[in-house]
């Protein structure tokens, strides 16, 4: 059988969140999903959902629901993965039933079929449960897959692993072509998008503003996104709310924007294109992984972003500008930069076209199909 032969007959099923699920693993497994289908593979998904009453638009995708409130949950996504040649499975803290997500392990247990672990995470400090629960993951995996070399090294210094057995793909994105009239809006306008909550650092970014109008430049700064589910259950609008206060106190509300509607993908990338630069002010020390990250270098525009990983990595292709956390001075004098100097400006653009393309999801897909039939090839030649 020749490779291509095998990447075609393929059979992989995604097994973790996927849409209508709103986070950023379930719109990467989608994703990845239609970008496996497009490739020649035939690709399903076994959805990880809230519970049987998890409502929004059906993902013809799923082929069955995990039910986290579901006690037989585990055996059930088991024995419908067993009808596939490999599981692709989605792996961060959490997504999965039980404390950390240890209902994976009884899930992998079950199955018969060799299993690629994409790992959205990977914790510099684990605790000892997260720790327990990773390595029986990896042991029961035939390759394993992170995003960047940040978390390879970072795996590898953590857990007792064969180099061989772990592989970088990069999160994958929808490139965006330069058009000869790309440029920033005018006045500067700077976006943050996602989902809302504490932790993401939006208050460094208003301060960040408050103090640019206090030297005289103003920047129009637009939050785009819905409050997180869980931050909305334990405390409604709160947070958003919050956010609103401060930008009215520091007297910047005029250009402080909160845009919640829900965008299809198109426009949420054409909304990304119009920006003069994304800021991703977060908190998080450990994040070596940013779906936003990526989808803003692929859409040609420049980052500024506090120290986490994944930022610091990608700062070596001149996309993106590195700041330290919780400091508002440092992410107003890059801002600044941005806004005031064209030629600078173009060649953070320029350097984020020529990164983006590394993501484009058929890049992606190819390298993954590429993967998934070797590991499958090989498991059938132990049989």
């Amino acid at each position: 059988m020749t490779s291509t032969e095998t990447i075609g007959n393929h059979r992989t099923v995604l097994v973790g969140t996927a849409t209508p699920t709103r986070c950023g693993i379930a719109t990467y497994t989608t994703n990845l999903c239609g970008a496996l289908r497009s490739n020649s593979t035939t690709a399903d998904i076994v959805r990880v959902a809230g519970d049987s009453l998890d409502d929004g638009p059906a993902n013809p995708m799923v082929v069955a629901n995990w039910y986290r409130n579901h006690p037989a949950g585990a055996f059930a996504a088991a024995a419908t993965c067993n009808e596939y040649d490999s599981v692709l499975l989605q792996h961060e803290f959490g997504i999965y039933p039980g404390q950390d997500g240890a209902e994976v392990l009884t899930f992998l247990r079950e199955l018969d079929r060799p299993v690629v672990s994409v790992l959205h995470t990977v914790l510099d400090t684990p605790t000892r449960r997260q720790r327990v629960i990773l390595d029986e993951i990896l042991d029961g995996s035939r390759a394993v897959v992170v995003h960047g070399r940040v978390a390879r090294a970072r795996l590898l210094a953590t857990h007792d692993l064969d180099p061989d057995k772990v592989t970088v793909i990069p999160h994958g994105a929808t490139a965006r072509q330069p058009e000869s009239d790309d440029g920033p809006m005018i006045p500067p306008f700077i976006l943050t998008w996602g989902l809302l909550g504490p932790g993401k650092g939006l208050e460094h970014a208003i301060e960040a503003v408050a103090i640019l109008r206090a030297n005289g430049i103003d920047v129009n700064y637009v939050i785009a996104g819905s409050t997180h589910p869980s931050v909305m259950a334990a405390g409604g609008e709160r947070y958003r709310a919050g956010l609103a206060r401060l930008a009215e106190q520091r007297g910047v509300a005029d250009l402080v924007h909160f845009d919640d509607q829900y965008r299809t993908a198109d426009a949420q990338r054409d909304l990304v294109a119009m920006a003069s630069a994304v800021v991703l002010p977060y908190d998080s020390r450990e994040q070596v992984t940013s779906g936003v990250l990526v989808e803003a270098i692929a859409a040609g525009r420049p980052v500024i972003a506090t120290a986490f990983p994944h930022a610091v990595e990608l700062a070596a292709t001149g996309a993106v500008d590195v700041v330290s956390h919780e400091s508002p001075p440092q992410l107003a004098s890059a801002i600044a930069r941005i806004a005031l100097d064209p030629d600078l400006a173009a060649r953070r653009r320029a350097a984020a076209f020529a990164e983006g393309r590394n993501y484009d999801w058929p890049n992606v897909a190819r390298t993954f199909s590429r993967l998934l039939a070797s590991v499958t090839e090989t498991e059938s030649a132990l049989r």
